[in-house]
């Protein structure tokens, strides 16, 4: 009997001419896990919870009380990324003329944590959503 042997040349193409659309339709991301920790530096009395359903991907992070210029807050994931992730805040909670209020100078994320410093007023919630891209 012959050999069913494919050359490279014939996988190559097959490969390349693979679809590469996923249709997830009414598919959801689901994320468990042990809730982060959190470290805040404030000059005042700032603090922040994490809520209790928070993971290394999403969760809710509520600032209080008097948060300054400069202050930071630390999350610290349970397991290491493998290249520094991606994250998006987010926050719904304005002023009377449209401003939010939960104000930030810069987001930092390192393979192991997501640091969050302060330009002023940080009161309220903000969610988060933490992605690794390659």
């Amino acid at each position: 009997m012959g050999t069913k042997r494919v050359g490279l040349a014939r996988t190559q193409a097959l490969i390349e001419n693979l679809k590469r659309d996923i249709d997830l339709g009414i598919a959801r991301f689901k994320s468990t896990g042990t809730v982060p920790t959190i470290a805040a530096t404030t000059a005042g009395d700032g603090s922040c919870t994490i809520s209790a359903e928070s993971t290394d991907v999403a969760g809710t992070l509520t600032f209080a009380n008097t948060w300054a210029d400069g202050d930071t807050l630390v999350l610290t994931f349970n397991k290491a990324y493998g290249t520094a992730p991606k994250v998006l805040l987010s926050s719904h909670v304005f002023n009377s003329s449209g401003a939010n209020v939960l104000e930030y100078d810069a987001v930092a994320t390192t393979t192991t944590t997501i640091t969050i410093t302060a330009s002023g007023t940080m009161v309220g919630a903000v969610t988060y959503f933490v992605i690794e891209t390659v």
